[in-house]
């Protein structure tokens, strides 16, 4: 009987590893698949894009610095439409680091029509004061292109995926990592306020399907150019976990000025 409930054990052990192999397997084909664009077409091919630098310095009574950078850049061929994300952040004060964020993210979109789309999406981020040695997530789904006039647009999409974080120190709860099935929802609003200035709303939340824990994140941006290629952006970020690691908050916020290059 002892030999029976060991062996039992054992290969419970095992099939639940493999359960983890293949969903981490999972995760990595999906971001995979949205790195990489269909072979196939290359006629009607359009790049458009932006490349943004902040850099704030003080000294005297407080000496900081903060920098931030941002690779935004589009694709657009054929029914196809794929776009690329980079972002860093880093800050110290007093000699001490304060801040160190990069993050990636891409999504891959095959447009039915102007206005309809299915998508599949994946994303990276490390960030050494978040209490996660890093998080990653996949999703596909449908996004629909609900308003439109000449440059201003308003897209929603709404998905299902899957969602991995490993702590930086085991929790409680959840011990070294987490994953869970996720549902995502997202919405990117652009205004045209005139030839020389625009207003963008995004907003996305990525809610686990077992506990309900969210991942949100909201950015806020007015950008007025400087010329053809370069314009100041003011943004706001918001970003909300509504179950973080312990000893961190739930709430971070970022606000910045940065000089930008837009193609």
């Amino acid at each position: 009987m002892v030999t029976c409930a060991v062996s039992t054990a054992y290969y419970e052990t095992i099939e639940e590893e493999n359960v983890l192999q293949i969903q981490r397997s999972l995760l990595v084909a999906g971001i995979a698949v949205a790195l990489t664009a269909p072979a196939a077409a290359q006629e009607s091919d359009e790049w458009s894009g932006s490349v943004e630098l902040g850099l704030v310095e003080t000294s005297g009574n407080t000496e900081e610095t903060t920098i931030s950078g941002e690779a935004d850049v589009t694709r657009n061929w054929n029914d196809w439409r794929q776009n690329v994300l980079l972002q860093s952040r880093y800050a110290e004060q007093g000699g001490e680091r304060t801040a160190e964020r990069y993050s990636a993210a891409t999504q891959l979109d095959y447009k039915f029509n102007p206005n309809d789309f299915v998508f599949v999406r994946g994303s990276y981020s490390n960030d050494d004061f978040s209490g996660y040695q890093f998080q990653a997530s996949t999703s596909a789904g449908y996004g629909r292109r609900l308003w439109s006039e000449g440059e201003s647009y308003f897209d929603v999409s709404s998905g299902l995926g899957y969602r991995y974080g490993r702590f930086d120190t085991p929790d409680p709860e959840e011990g070294e990592e987490e994953e869970d099935p996720i549902g995502r929802l997202a919405g990117d609003f652009r205004y045209q306020l005139s030839e020389t200035a625009h207003f963008r709303q995004e907003a996305e939340t990525e809610v686990s399907l077992d506990d309900g824990d969210a991942l949100s994140r909201s950015v806020t941006a007015l950008q007025a150019n400087v010329n053809s290629s370069l314009a100041i952006k003011l943004s706001y970020t918001v970003e909300h976990n509504s179950n973080p690691p312990t000893g961190t908050e739930r709430t971070d916020t970022i606000t910045a000025v940065t000089l930008l290059y837009g193609f």
